[in-house]
């Protein structure tokens, strides 16, 4: 999966993707204490949702990204962060340089996550804090449903990409990634939540301007990649048109020597 798969719909992954995991965003936030005059860095940042919550809360926050589109709108939720374009395998800092690391859901689309942990261990302090999160298992999370619903389109494809996003999902995925970098975990847990849109239309464009979305596209077409979708959400759509999907995360949070 390359950067072009993130950035074909920025706004929309922005607008209407991320803010669905504000409550783990939150939680992980908290556990870390994240306050004023926090050095944060924020790997696989994205749009910058979670950097601009947590500036929110005094933090001095760098974040880094491979997709161009989505550190663009990084920058204008955070003007005084500093957001780069970069592989998470390869971090264009010094060593010991951060106070703590966070990395939401994106170890488990690194073309090496070891090598990518190793990295993020490199530049957190001695002592400090990095806190990894990814999807529980695929059957405790509803929108599952949406991610097997495009799977014969991505499967299409003649040389289809990788789409990952239960790679580390099992008990212990998260903490045996952290102590292959020697982080000793501190403590790990889950944060239940809702991914909730106001309408179909928002819940299926949520899912298109994903990775796994527009690898979809590109190997089935848009039509397809959509119809899959809007006849998958219909599961989870309420009275009122709305539609809710309950979903399930994991973390942990490991120490530096």
């Amino acid at each position: 999966m390359s950067s072009e798969h993130w950035g074909r719909r920025p706004r929309d992954w922005a607008e209407l993707a991320e803010p669905s995991n504000e409550p783990l965003f939150a939680e992980v936030l908290r556990r870390l204490a994240v306050g004023a005059g926090t050095r944060l860095l924020d790997v696989g940042c994205g749009s910058g949702y979670a950097a601009a919550m947590a500036a929110r809360l005094g933090a001095r926050m760098t974040g880094i990204d491979i997709t161009p589109e989505l550190i663009a709108i990084a920058r204008e939720r955070v003007p005084d962060g500093e957001f780069r374009v970069g592989a998470m395998d390869d971090l264009p800092f010094e060593d010991a340089c951060f106070d703590a690391v966070v990395v939401f859901n994106a170890f488990q689309f690194a073309d090496d996550p070891a090598r990518s942990v190793g990295e993020v261990a490199r530049v957190v302090k001695p002592g400090g804090l990095v806190a990894a999160t990814t999807f529980a298992e695929p059957e405790r999370n509803e929108s599952t449903a949406l991610h097997l619903a495009l799977e014969p389109l991505r499967g299409a494809g003649r040389a289809p990409a990788q789409h990952l996003p239960y790679a580390l999902s099992a008990p212990g995925g998260l903490e045996a990634l952290l102590a292959g970098a020697g982080l000793e975990t501190t403590e790990s847990g889950e944060v239940p939540l809702a991914w909730e849109h106001e309408t179909v239309d928002g819940a299926v464009r949520a899912v298109l301007a994903s990775g796994g979305g527009a690898m979809a596209i590109e190997a089935g077409g848009e039509a397809a990649a959509r119809d899959a979708l809007e006849r998958a959400v219909l599961a989870f759509e309420r009275p009122d048109g709305s539609v809710s999907m309950r979903n399930v995360f994991r973390f942990a949070i490991g120490r530096r020597d």
